[in-house]
């Protein structure tokens, strides 16, 4: 009897990345000999050699030998369902790494996954659990995979470019296979090593992570450990996904709310009482006393500052059109270019996450032409084509070359966001003649937002 390894949950989300990166899934079921019905049995066990069929008719199909570091390469969080909100939740990454360890099993079970901290070095070790003669093929597939996977999640939690110090794999690689690791991991890679290996430096693990929510974390730790006691839990539901992300934007609102009618409010009332004082000790008027009123002003135009970003107002109640509009007119008079905004179409509201998300893309773009395109003009233009949306960003800067794209990439992150909403971005642009960015959303179904 063939022993179960994961559950179709598992299988459908690499079906989806098959699909995201352009090969024929109804081909690649029908020659591992997988009947697509069988894949709506929910929680349906997935043996080691079934993976293994799918991995062999993936790479005949599609021609690339290293399917499973593609799939990782362009996987997100999200992907790994509770075990991955359980990492992007953490502290940082020691705490998320310990809580992978733990959880991994309620996913799979082709391999073991260890987090060792030493004197010198962090280590993410993934040791096979099986040795048998046709085993060898799926479990380096898959833990491929994982490596290239496990890298980009530790980056996006910490939202910084953290790679690891070095890779390592236990079977043998080739110079060319050698090379384009180096271009997936930004480290050196050595093949024929002890251990399969992540390593990063040892101080990386106190990296904190940007959406720690210890809240969150008990509800879903506590969940996690049901699923140890009554087995895997379906990693791709997506009423789990969609409660994750309604708390998380719900927590960002809070903190939003918090920073700028609390802590603003305090630092508006500590700026009068100095102004009050000012005019009573006329010594305070000294260049120093000034300068402290200014750090001041300062500091609260930041903290209002990052009160918008977490959740703009605008957005929240008017929708992404007049958000972005905002945004524009606001950014306009801070830099060189002259920004135009042009909405077409009739507006619609949309899930609040994909919402914000669409904003944060917009306003990620915005940010690179302004900062990178040395541009005198740049033209955002918002289209609403029934359930379509399209955005388009133009700048007359210098353009940039295509190896900005390469995978692991700022452009590469926003390029996995897009594909994430089921949406399209295409560069054009070429040294010396600006650059066009259209992203295209298909199909987004409209809601009605209620204050």
């Amino acid at each position: 009897m063939e022993t179960p390894v994961t559950t179709v949950e598992a299988l459908k989300i690499l079906l989806i990345y098959c699909e995201k990166l352009g090969w024929p899934v109804d081909e690649i079921l029908q020659a591992a000999d997988m009947d697509p019905e069988s894949l709506e049995v929910f929680q349906s066990p997935v043996s080691l050699q079934m993976l293994s069929r799918f991995f062999e008719a993936a790479v005949k199909i599609s021609g690339d030998p290293q399917i499973g570091l593609h799939i990782g390469n362009i996987s997100n969080l999200d992907a790994l369902g509770i075990v991955g909100q359980l990492y992007r939740y953490s502290k940082n990454m020691r705490e998320g790494m310990h809580r992978i360890q733990r959880y991994l099993p309620l996913l799979h079970t082709v391999f073991d996954y260890t987090f060792y901290e030493e004197a010198e070095q962090s280590r993410v070790v993934m040791s096979p659990r099986h040795y048998g003669p046709d085993d060898g093929f799926v479990t380096r597939q898959f833990i491929e995979l994982a490596m290239s996977y496990c890298m980009h999640g530790t980056r996006y939690a910490a939202q910084l470019d953290l790679y690891p110090w070095e890779v390592h794999f236990s079977w043998p690689i080739s110079p060319a296979e050698t090379e384009h690791y180096v271009s997936i991991f930004n480290c050196p890679v050595k093949g024929g090593q002890e251990h399969t290996q992540l390593i990063y430096l040892p101080t990386d693990p106190d990296i904190p992570n940007l959406f720690y929510n210890p809240v969150l974390l008990k509800a879903l730790e506590a969940g996690a450990e049901a699923g140890m006691e009554l087995g895997p839990w379906s990693s791709n539901d997506l009423q789990k996904a969609l409660l994750i992300m309604n708390v998380e934007e719900k927590e960002r609102s809070r903190i939003a709310r918090s920073l700028h009618d609390g802590v603003c409010g305090t630092l508006a009332a500590v700026r009068l009482h100095l102004s009050a004082l000012q005019g009573q000790l006329p010594l305070l008027n000294q260049p120093e006393f000034q300068q402290t009123l200014l750090l001041l002003d300062e500091a609260t135009r930041e903290v209002r500052k990052t009160a918008h970003s977490l959740m703009p107002e605008t957005l929240q109640h008017y929708g992404l059109s007049e958000a972005l509009e905002t945004h524009c007119r606001n950014l306009s008079p801070c830099v060189p270019a002259q920004i135009s905004f042009y909405s077409f179409g009739q507006p619609f509201r949309f899930e609040p996450g994909a919402e914000l998300t669409v904003y944060r893309i917009a306003q990620e773009l915005l940010q690179n032409a302004v900062k990178h395109a040395q541009a005198g003009s740049i033209i955002v233009q918002l289209q609403f084509d029934g359930a379509d949306i399209a955005l388009t960003i133009e700048d007359d800067g210098v353009g940039f070359r295509e190896d900005r794209l390469r995978p692991g990439s700022g452009l590469d992150i926003l390029r996995q966001n897009v594909h994430g909403l089921g949406g399209t971005i295409e560069w054009d642009s070429s040294q010396g003649r600006g650059t066009a960015v259209v992203v295209a959303l298909p199909a987004i179904q409209p809601q009605l937002v209620r204050e």
